[in-house]
Formats: structure tokens, sequence, C-alpha cells
């Protein structure tokens, strides 16, 4: 029996500091990011910058990025390199950036962007955990004709979300487990404010993309799969979903952030194990990608 996932018990926008005056009045938001990845080809259409944000509301019990999670700062320690430098060996992680700073970060790489018919994309950590930085961010990017992709939970208000319709090009998100029950236990976060953000989207007419990390002993049951097969069906058929399997890149990063790996024996599933998810998948009126 898995236990709970711990829960981050903060509000979606607490201690987040106002920013500057901007000469058109609107403050320039302070947020808080961890790491820009350039030339990204899985975060949406394109060539896409994907910023990723610290601060997260979940625990998801495989989650490869556990640096994502908190929101202040923080530092890791790589212990392959204390050997030869203890100083190298060190990694403050997070840093405090306002979103004019961040667009100017960003726009260098629109050669790429417009070749590839790519963009910005915002992920996390949780990008609505910081939804006054991420909503001005969006904005100066919608004046600069600056395609975007928002990569969430969709662990958040629904009002917020709908403020962000139309700054935001193409959604990517997870549904991670169907049952509540089973939600809480894998990731701390209960899911029906996930799943109904989730419907809502899907009868939208945003572009989309709705994944599932399929995680062996987790989420893969064949339940969970036709549960999911028929949601999506029903809010909007012909949806496209992308099985991403379960790895085990994010141990050593554990290590160096002195914390214990949740899933120390769950190897990523075999061949067989993905085709048989994907065969149930296959039986919706969805397309599945993988």
């Amino acid at each position: 029996m898995l236990k709970p996932a711990s829960v981050l018990g903060a509000d979606l926008d607490t201690g987040r500091k106002r920013g500057t005056l901007m000469s058109s009045g609107t403050a320039d938001e302070k947020g808080m990011i961890y790491k820009i990845a350039r030339y990204a080809i899985h975060d949406g259409p394109g060539i896409r910058t994907t910023v990723f944000l610290k601060g997260c509301p979940a625990r998801c019990l495989w989650c490869c990025n556990p640096e994502s999670q908190r929101k202040e700062p923080e530092l890791a320690k790589k212990v392959e390199l204390c050997r030869t430098c203890p100083a190298d060996a060190l990694e403050w992680i997070g840093r405090e950036i306002t979103a004019s700073d961040l667009l100017r970060e960003v726009e260098p790489d629109r050669p790429f962007w417009r070749r590839s018919g790519g963009g910005v994309t915002l992920s996390g950590g949780e990008p609505l955990f910081q939804p006054r930085f991420v909503k001005r961010f969006l904005q100066l990017c919608r004046e600069k004709h600056i395609h975007t992709a928002l990569e969430s939970s969709l662990f958040g208000d629904w009002k917020f979300l709908e403020e962000l319709m139309d700054l935001v090009d193409f959604f990517q998100f997870d549904l991670k487990a169907m049952d509540p029950e089973e939600h809480l236990q894998l990731t701390g976060l209960d899911n029906r404010v996930i799943l109904d953000n989730a419907a809502r989207l899907l009868r939208s007419d945003k572009p989309l993309l709705a994944r599932i990390p399929l995680v062996p002993g987790c989420n893969d049951g064949e339940s969970n799969l036709r549960e999911l097969g028929a949601f999506l069906e029903r809010h909007r058929p012909g949806a496209h979903l992308e099985v991403l399997p379960y790895h085990r890149m994010g141990v050593g990063r554990y290590e160096e952030l002195g914390r214990p790996y949740p899933l120390p024996d769950t190897l990523p599933p075999t061949e067989e194990e993905m085709e048989r998810a994907l065969g149930i998948l296959k039986d919706y009126a969805i397309r599945v990608i993988n």
C-alpha cells in the first residue's frame, strides 16, 4: 500500500511579492524560476524555450524534478564533484526574476521559433502556483506576438485559467489517476478540481495535449486507463493523449537535494506493459501517441 505523498500546504499565490511599475503602469511581477531550457521539442509545437517555474502543490511519487517542488531557492550538492572541488559541487537552485526580464532572456530565441512554428512554454513546478507572474509574462508575450504554451497539472482556480484562455495558444496537462483516493495517494492532491478544469478545457476549442505518465504499480491498472480513455472521449472525441513511460532519471537529483527517492524499487514499464496500456486506450475515440 502506497503512503500518501506529502502536500505543500500553501496558497497558490502566498508570499508572492509585487514588482515595480512598468512604464505602462502595470506591475512588473516577480516570479521564481529554476531553469530555462532552449531548443526543447517536447513541450509544445515547434522548437520551444521552456521556462521552469519553482513551486508545486503536488508531491508526485515519480517526480523527476524534485528541485521544482519548493518555492524557495535551495542548495544542491553534487557528490561526484565534491572529491575534486567542494565549491563546484554546490549549486543554488532557483532565482527571482521579473516578467519583463524573463522576456528579455528568452527573446533571443525568436529566430528558432519563427522557423519552426515554436515559442515559449511555461512549465514547472506548477505555473498556476504563481498566477500574477504567469499572467503578466503571458501578456508581454502576447504583445510581442510570441506563441505560448502552458504545461500544468490544472490544480488551480478555473476563473484564473479562464483569464489565460486568450493568452495561451496551447495547453499541455497530465491526468495521472482518475480515482480521487488513488490520486491522493500518488500525488498528495485531490483530483476533483483537476478533473473539473480538464473537462472544461477539453470542451473548449483550445489546442491541447493530455498526457499520462505510465508508472508500473501506480496508475497502469486497466480500470484507471479505461476511466481515462472514457473521460477524454466524453469531453473531446479525438483528443490527443500522450503516454509517457516512467523513468528513473530524477533519482540522482533527489540524492543531490538530500531527499529519499519515493519509488526506489519501481522500474520503467516493459515494452509489453506499454503495448498493453496503449491497446486499452485505443479502444476509445481518442488519438493515442507515445
